[in-house]
C-alpha cells in the first residue's frame, strides 16, 4: 500500500501534488532498536521538480515522513 501526502510546490502558482512516500524513501530500513548506520538515514530534505510547472520544486522535509510515520 502506498503512503499519499499532498504537499504545495514553491513556485508561483503553488500546485498542489501528490506525493509517494514510499518512492521517496525507497531502500531505506527503518528500524526499532539498534541505530542504522548512517548512510541509510533519511536525508534531511527531499527535493523533486512539481508535476505541473517547470519552475517550482517541492520540498518533503524528514519531519513531514515521521510525523506521518508515527501516524500510521
Amino acid at each position: 500500500m502506498s503512503h499519499i501526502i499532498k504537499v504545495r510546490c514553491n513556485g508561483a502558482e503553488k500546485h498542489i501534488n501528490e506525493v509517494d512516500l514510499d518512492e521517496i524513501i525507497k531502500g531505506i530500513t527503518i528500524a526499532r532498536g539498534k541505530p542504522l548506520p548512517r548512510s541509510t538515514e533519511l536525508q534531511q530534505r527531499y527535493v523533486i521538480p512539481c508535476k505541473f510547472c517547470a519552475k517550482g520544486r517541492v520540498i518533503i522535509k524528514r519531519e513531514m515522513i515521521e510525523d506521518y510515520q508515527q501516524g500510521s
